[in-house]
């Protein structure tokens, strides 16, 4: 048995010896192949088209910078304009708000109740059109339409502005 195992030992140590030395000339020649290969026109042809896709690269960034540029100033202008015309608006609805509230009576003699109308405040800020739209009883609607129609606000921003206003009257 001695000799079987050893036996087979050695062919296995010969079949790897023999698959090194067939490997090791192969790989010799693929690698003596590829300077050759490398030497040829092809990868010149390469060469240009890895310039031309860089040059194609630059002139992208080049008008992608360019944008960059624009893009936030005219979004910072948008936004700034935006937050002004909140503003405004803002301003706008609180001063509104205050002239209905001092228009509106504390306490009235047809009890509790409530009413909701629809306007509209030309350039002038004047009502143009004042519609009731709910109402407890249609007194209660025809007091609502009455604070509201004798209003007169500043100007809207805009030129005009429609509303909705709800009472609750004690």
């Amino acid at each position: 048995m001695r000799h079987t195992s050893r036996l087979t030992l050695s062919l296995s140590a010969l079949a790897f010896i023999c698959a090194l030395g067939a490997s090791g000339p192969a790989r010799a020649l693929d690698e003596a192949q590829k300077p050759k290969a490398e030497d040829s026109a092809e990868p010149k042809r390469e060469d240009s088209k890895d310039m031309k896709s860089e040059e194609k690269t630059e002139k992208r960034e080049e008008k992608t910078d360019v944008g960059r540029e624009q893009k936030p100033k005219a979004a910072r202008d948008e936004k700034a304009a935006d937050k002004k015309k909140h503003a405004d608006n803002s301003a706008y609805l609180r001063k509104l708000g205050q002239l209905i509230r001092a228009r509106s009576p504390g306490t009235t003699s047809l009890g509790e109740g409530s009413a909701v109308v629809r306007f509209r405040l030309g350039a002038a800020g004047a009502p143009n059109s004042v519609a009731v739209v709910s109402a407890s009883t249609p007194r209660h609607g025809q007091l609502a339409r009455s604070i509201v129609s004798g209003l007169r606000a500043p100007p809207p921003p805009g030129g005009s502005y429609d509303g909705v206003q709800s009472f609750r009257f004690h």
